[in-house]
């Protein structure tokens, strides 16, 4: 039996930072869940859709940093939540960095993985 082979380019962090999604209509509420250079795991309070480039604005705790990027959707889940409440977990490829966040985003990747 073949092992899955990781296809991600860059190293990836479980992390839980705070996010918003920006879309051509509405305003969007998250959380990473976790992050790379290439991309984010976000769950979001609603689906942002996959039409249309997104912004994102995320919290990196304990920094003053925030790091903002343009991305697309790849992929999204609909996952039921308690309360009856639904959230959307959405796979985000990053296609742009604006100012020095993907400087702020490899440090804090480095950070964490010294950390481990």
């Amino acid at each position: 039996m073949a092992v899955a082979r990781e296809r991600r380019k860059h190293d990836r962090i479980l992390v839980k930072w705070p996010v918003v999604v920006v879309t051509p209509q509405r305003y969007i509420g998250g959380e990473a869940k976790n992050i790379s250079v290439g991309g984010a795991s976000v769950v979001c309070t609603r689906d942002p859709g996959r039409y249309e480039p997104l912004r994102l604005a995320i919290k990196i705790p304990a920094s003053e940093e925030l790091l903002q990027v343009t991305g697309i959707v790849v992929w999204s889940k609909l996952q039921a939540q308690p309360n009856d409440l639904y959230a959307c977990e959405t796979g985000i490829r990053f296609t742009s960095f604006i100012g020095n966040s993907r400087q702020y985003l490899t440090e804090a990747i480095a950070k964490c993985l010294r950390l481990k």
